[in-house]
């Protein structure tokens, strides 16, 4: 046989074995059913699902004693984290180690990745501060310091009061200081912002027409969608009077307004006289950035109605969003999304008769930011603070598990609503949980 015709035969082998193989894999491809590749996806779906979870965290505060412990009482403050599962859970933050106590957790920031607090002297009381802790690096910054350990009165001579806010870039956070707080003379300090990369801090130079309003404070409550206004609570200060005597102040949160950061330019946004007159108070601030409308509370006092309300970021189009008479609606909490149908979480506190129940705790609700499409959560304990999580896939909340008399907390729990299965999970339980805190990023 010469060369050409080896070569021929050689070139058939040839094709002959790659059509074979071609055939036979194709064969096994129309022997595979539909089903390994749907539960391929559904494995890749769960994979991805897993993936989210991990995310965000869930943080709360906890509050013990130990031995080791140098602050007063031995006391310890933790913030602990755990994942919506209800595992992985592990200490983000401990005071343990720290000169002054974890006393007050204010909130997460916008880009879930800090959290504002206050430290203070568990003893004498003659230190304050504003605190930050970065909740990846573990590590806690000073902010603004009322440092009063070295003055002969040993008294804390300002104090922050209320909740400080931040700013939606995360990058600032604003506070209302009070002047000679815990005594008869206490007055306001005024409205600040720090930056909390260069601890620097501005005032803001409040310009109220009405002299008469000198006597409240204003505090702060959300920062305006391009952060260059802040909508502050008017509360008014009242006496307790007992056969002449002083006792006891309380406030009342009565007007809402807006103020220009640079000018100090202060426009009313909301007045209580609007809510059919009740003694009531304006509370709970959460605002829809893409639609620039802000949802908040108006609860009455105790024998009193509540409702979430909602209204356009200049006061206009104010709307209420609840009307159950028997539930005193409170507590709103918003997933801000650009979707019209932003969605609001609230407890709904049950009355009994005209009397509502001596907790701010109940079932939790939620509604889209027109009013419609209600959910309830009926967990098997009294809840309270439902909180979204970024995602929206979860609302976290924390549920009491109350005395045989109803009178006192035994226990606390921190329980996470899935909105896509409806499953509740309860994710940790124990006396010494204190508050839930929110919704964070996890540390890698």
């Amino acid at each position: 046989m010469n060369k050409k015709k080896i070569y021929i035969v050689i070139l058939i082998l040839a094709m002959v074995l790659f059509l074979s193989v071609s055939v036979l894999a194709s064969g096994c491809n129309l022997l595979v059913t539909e089903e390994p590749e749907e539960e391929e996806n559904e494995v890749a779906k769960e994979e991805v699902a897993e993936e989210e979870d991990k995310e965000y965290y869930i943080a709360y505060f906890q509050v013990g004693s130990e031995e080791s412990s140098m602050h007063f009482e031995h006391r310890v403050a933790n913030i602990i984290a755990v994942n919506p599962a209800g595992t992985n859970e592990h200490i983000v933050f401990t005071d343990l180690n720290e000169t002054y106590d974890l006393s007050r957790i204010y909130s997460v920031s916008p880009d879930s990745s800090k959290i504002s607090c206050g430290f203070y002297e568990g003893g004498r009381g003659a230190y304050g501060a504003l605190n930050v802790i970065d909740i990846i690096t573990g590590e806690m910054d000073t902010v603004v310091e009322f440092d009063y350990t070295q003055s002969e009165s040993m008294e804390l001579m300002a104090d922050i009061y209320g909740k400080p806010v931040w700013s939606h870039d995360s990058k600032n956070i604003a506070y209302e200081t009070v002047i000679n707080p815990f005594t008869e003379n206490f007055s306001d300090g005024g409205i600040s912002i720090v930056n909390i990369d260069t601890g620097g801090i501005s005032e803001v130079d409040v310009n109220m027409e009405d002299s008469s309003e000198n006597d409240g404070f204003l505090d702060p409550v959300l920062f305006a969608v391009d952060n260059g206004r802040l909508f502050n609570i008017f509360h008014a200060i009242y006496p307790k009077m007992e056969e002449g005597a002083i006792l006891d102040y309380f406030t009342r949160n009565e007007k809402l307004v807006a103020v220009d950061i640079l000018t100090g330019e202060a426009n009313e946004i909301l007045d209580i006289s609007q809510f059919e007159g009740m003694e009531a108070s304006l509370d709970n601030f959460n605002i829809f950035t893409g639609q620039n409308k802000i949802v908040f509370q108006v609860l009455g006092d105790f024998e009193e109605d509540g409702d979430i309300w909602i209204c356009d970021s200049n006061g206009s189009n104010l709307n209420k969003l609840t009307g159950d008479t028997q539930l005193r609606e409170q507590q709103p909490s918003i997933l801000d999304v650009s979707d019209p149908n932003g969605r609001i979480a609230y407890v709904g506190v049950g009355r009994y008769g005209t009397i509502a129940s001596t907790f701010n705790a109940g079932n939790i609700y939620i509604i889209n930011m027109d009013g419609s499409g209600k959910v309830e959560i009926d967990h098997e304990v009294d809840a309270s603070k439902p909180i979204f999580s970024p995602d929206g896939r979860y609302v976290a909340f924390i549920g009491y598990i109350f005395d045989s008399g109803l009178e006192n907390i035994e226990n606390r729990q921190i329980v996470v609503y899935d909105n896509q299965s409806g499953e509740i999970k309860v994710v940790a339980s124990g006396p010494g949980i204190f508050d839930l805190i929110g919704w964070i990023k996890a540390a890698n």
